[in-house]
């Protein structure tokens, strides 16, 4: 694997309803975001050095979505995670001057913790429409939307409790997987190809061999690229694995000031 320059960018902002927004840049930082097609939170870790503390504690005294951006050199920076603050705290150092911020930011937080559904479908009612149905009720917008499905029709239906809980009992019966990326709900189909068109090349170039990391999976180690998504595609050109692919986990870590940034690709 060619391994691109340590010149990588790593920018947080806040998106704020009123007031100003957030901004932090310039931060030396040890990171790790996990992204899946699954329901799952995805979650970004961040030890951040030397954070200014006026700074820190304006995320302390905010709610508002936070937004990682990231990309090497000149690059214009691109979103590569978007959540709310679940944890933060400051650790000074025992032996050093240094002091880190631990932050976690998970994606769709309120949307697990809050958002719930009660309906009583007295009459019959189809799969698309208590999925509508639990979506709207958890406030977020559309991302990828699969119509590649055989679904029901129920003679009647409680969907009570909460949204994303009965979205996914939906979802399994019809062979969907559902899953949160950067406050987008994605409804995919297990019979959804992988598309060419978008697919990234993964290559000896690129990456390292693949690796077995399960049952049917493979996981490969290549460089950062904000490209490559849960239920994205990747085209693998390989000895051991080749073709077009659907990403099924990504895991991006690193540091911006001496370790390089990989990515490890699940497919």
């Amino acid at each position: 694997m060619n391994e691109k320059s340590f010149d990588f960018n790593l920018n947080i902002k806040t998106e704020a309803e009123t007031g100003e927004a957030v901004e932090i840049s310039g931060f030396d930082t040890d990171f790790e975001i996990i992204k899946t097609n699954t329901s799952e939170t995805n979650k970004a870790s961040l030890i951040i050095w030397n954070l200014d503390d006026s700074l820190y504690q304006a995320l302390t005294e905010k709610d508002n979505p936070v937004c990682i951006y990231a990309g090497y050199g000149k690059e214009e920076p691109a979103l590569v995670f978007r959540g709310f603050i679940s944890k933060i705290m400051k650790k000074t150092g025992v032996k050093s001057s240094d002091f880190a911020v631990f932050l976690e930011i998970s994606d769709g937080k309120d949307v697990y913790t809050k958002a719930f559904i009660n309906k009583n479908y007295r009459d019959k009612v189809t799969t698309s429409a208590i999925i509508k149905d639990c979506t709207d009720a958890m406030g977020l917008g559309l991302g990828m939307i699969s119509t590649n499905y055989q679904g029901r029709t129920y003679n009647s239906y409680k969907a009570k409790g909460f949204a994303h809980c009965i979205l996914q009992k939906i979802c399994a019966v019809a062979g969907l997987k559902f899953s949160i990326q950067n406050g987008l709900v994605h409804i995919v189909s297990e019979n959804d190809e992988p598309v060419e068109e978008t697919a990234y090349l993964l290559n000896s170039e690129n990456s390292n061999c693949p690796k077995r990391s399960g049952k049917n999976e493979m996981t490969i180690t290549t460089c950062f690229t904000a490209q490559i998504v849960p239920n994205g595609s990747v085209k693998c050109e390989f000895d051991v694995v080749s073709g077009l692919y659907k990403v099924k986990s990504v895991k991006i870590s690193g540091s911006n000031y001496g370790r390089a940034i990989i990515a490890e690709v699940t497919i």
